[in-house]
Parts: structure tokens; sequence; C-alpha cells
């Protein structure tokens, strides 16, 4: 059974919230029920209301969004707490406010009987399907951008993506944070119904289920939430919306990696600051380092977040072409972690749509998935087993005498 919490001066809301409890079969009941509007709740009425214990609160915010402080309130004393609250209409930023203080759906006037029992069915599904470590987990985001375009950053995040996925055997996302028409759905031969747009527009209802009918899965099992066809900001989404969308995916995907692409907007600073990891692409012509050099300067004034150095993957290398891996160190001050060299073969990958790391055998596919495992950690990786991954990683393996044997998990 749940139990519910009513917070609302509304007697329409009210007899709507009652009557849903009373038609639920016995599936909630209403524990506590305080006749005011959230913004005109006394501190100490909350406390009341945690001492009921209840696992849904029904929160009208009335006519603004001071009674946010409530829900505030509430997340911080109970995080358990599902909270659905109503209100009026509002902006999408201040969508998110609401969504961020804490509030698992938001209904704004005008709103009817039928809306508010389908917020309660998905609260209800969320409270009754979502594994624990799904509830509280807290997946690893990598950003993968360079501020200069051509130089690879949708090939190393789509690739980053499938090795992280294989290599742990944790669900992944790959997030294309491109202001529109990016291309990181399209190297993985996958045509996107939605977008990141969609989930933004919909963070007053967004559920696990609604979430993830937004992304597209690839046949490796990666999940791709893709960028929009059409924007009317090239800047992309709003700090807080990207924030919003990352949180997200980390609290439902055990690794989290965003195609950033090539411009360093709010958007995409919001998202290396969100990031666990970062990894900047470079190619070895000083036009690109030039771009890199600033850019890591600027991330590093105000989009560091405390984090460690960003991991530099120098792409497109060939021995004796442009500049050596020293010379690109030397010019960013920031040592070369991955060297990838120029492999012709990654033109047929894009064209099939067939993510170069599918074949284990190229260059470029052992070079990401080196880097996967240094992001992973050992602690996450996965013994090898029979299958794909055993065959993706046998070209890196010292040869052995041919024995029969069963591995067993």
């Amino acid at each position: 059974m749940i139990h519910c919490a009513l917070i609302s001066a509304d007697e329409g809301f009210q007899r709507q919230v009652m009557g849903l409890v009373r038609a639920s079969d016995g599936i909630a009941k209403l524990v506590v029920e305080l006749n005011e509007c959230a913004s005109d709740l006394p501190r100490g009425h909350v406390a009341h209301l945690l001492d009921a214990n209840p696992q849904l609160a029904f929160v009208d915010l009335g006519d603004s969004s001071a009674g946010l402080r409530v829900i505030e309130l509430l997340s911080q004393e109970a995080p358990e707490v599902a909270i659905i609250a109503v209100g009026p209409s509002v902006s999408a930023d201040a969508l998110l406010q609401v969504i961020r203080a804490g509030a698992s759906e938001y209904l704004p006037r005008p709103f009817s009987a039928e809306d508010v029992s389908a917020a309660f069915h998905r609260v209800r599904r969320r409270l009754g399907t979502i594994a624990p470590e799904e509830a509280t987990g807290r997946g690893n985001i990598t950003t993968v951008f360079s501020p200069k375009g051509g130089v690879g950053v949708t090939m190393v995040a789509v690739n980053l993506s499938l090795a992280l996925q294989r290599l742990t055997e944790k669900s992944t996302i790959l997030v294309d944070l491109v202001p529109s028409l990016g291309t990181a759905a399209l190297t993985m031969g996958l045509q996107p119904r939605y977008s990141y747009l969609d989930v933004i527009q919909n963070f007053h209802r967004i559920d696990q289920e609604l979430f993830k009918s937004f992304l597209e899965v690839h046949e490796s099992g990666v999940h791709v939430l893709a960028s929009p066809s059409r924007s009317e900001d090239q800047n992309g989404p709003s700090p807080d919306s990207v924030m919003g969308v990352l949180r997200l995916c980390r609290r439902h995907f055990g690794h989290v990696v965003v195609d950033a692409g090539n411009s360093l907007t709010n958007a995409v600073d919001t998202a290396l600051m969100e990031s666990d990891r970062r990894i900047f692409v470079t190619t070895p012509e000083l036009p690109t380092l030039r771009n890199v050099k600033r850019a890591l300067e600027v991330v590093g004034d105000h989009g560091s977040n405390g984090k460690s150095n960003p991991r530099l993957v120098l792409n497109q290398y060939a021995e004796g072409v442009g500049l050596s891996p020293q010379d690109v160190e030397n010019a960013l001050g920031l040592a070369v972690h991955t060297v990838i060299q120029r492999d012709d073969s990654l033109t047929e990958s894009i064209n099939l749509g067939s993510p170069a790391v599918l074949d284990g055998r190229s260059r470029f596919a052992r070079s990401i998935l080196g880097l996967g495992r240094d992001i992973a950690g050992p602690e996450q990786l996965v013994r090898v087993r029979d299958g794909f991954l055993k065959t993706l990683l046998k070209p890196f393996r010292p040869a052995q005498p041919v024995t029969a044997t069963k591995e067993h998990s």
C-alpha cells in the first residue's frame, strides 16, 4: 500500500486526490492532509507530515513557485518520498527548477482528474518496479569534446560507448549534445525518432518508462539519446536543462558518454563540469592545437569543478606527418593520454553505420579499448567470457597453446 500525503487549499484538487485514493482498490491510503497551500505552510507542519511516513506527497504550489521550499525540505528530510507537484504554467527552466527541487511529477494548471491519475500511476510504477540500485545509482559521465570540427569527436564518443558497455557489461547511454544535426546515431546506423529536446519538454512527467521511450537502442545494447534535427537556439539547451538530462541519464545508466561536439557553449561547459571524465580530442596540426589550448584554459578557469586534468586524445596521427606526440604535449602543457593512428578503414565504418570498435583487429579499436579500460578502471572490468567480448579482445592476447578448456562464470 502507498501511504499518501496531501498539501493543498484547493478544494477541487483535494477532491481529485481523494477520489483517486478511493478508486485505488486499497493500493493507496491518505495518511495526512494539510489544508494549506505549500507557500503558506509553516515549517512545523512539514515535520508533522513526515511523522506520518508517507511514500507519496501531493504538493500544491498555489499560484507561484514560493512553495518550492516545501518540496526542497521534503526532499532533504525524506528523499525516498515521491512528490507530485501542481501549480501554474511555467517556463521550461522554471519547470526544471521544480524537478531539481525534488518533484517527481509536475502538473501545470489547468489539469484534469485524468492528469492526476496518470501522474499517480507513473509514480506508482516507479515506486513498485525500480530496483534499489537503479533508484540510488550514480553512473559515470564521460564527455568527449574538441574546439575544432573534423577531428573525430563523434567517432571517439560512439566507439567509446560501445567499448565501455562491452568491457564492463554495465548499461551505457550515448548522449549527442550537438545543438542540431548531430551524427552520433547515424554513425551507429540508427534513425532516431526523438531527441534530448523531447526529454527536456517532458521533465514534468518523466519516469523511467517514458525516458527510455525517447531512446534508440543499438544492437550492442548501447542506448542513444540523439541530437535534434533542428533547433531554435544554436547554442543548444540551457545549462539547467543539460544538468537535468545528464543527471537523469546518470540515474538510469552505469556509463554516460556525451558527444559534446566542437563549440564551447554554455551547454557544453555545463556537461564538462558535470562529468567525471573529460576527454579533449586533437589532431597534430597547429590550428587545432591553438583552439584546444584556449579551450583548456577556459575550462581550467571555471569548468574543472575540482576534477583532475582532462585526458588528451591525439587522433589521426601518422608518424613523420605533422606534429609528434611530444610536440603536442609541449604545445599544450598536457600529457597525451591516447594516440590513435590514422586509419583509412574508418570511412567505410562511417558509411556502413558500423562502429569500428566492433572490429577488434583495427588499430583504432585497440586504442579505444585501451581508453575504455582506463576510464572504467580495473574494478569495473568483467572477466572475458566466450562470445563477442572474447572475439573482440582476441587480437590483443598473446598466442596460447590450443587446449580444450571451459571457463566458468
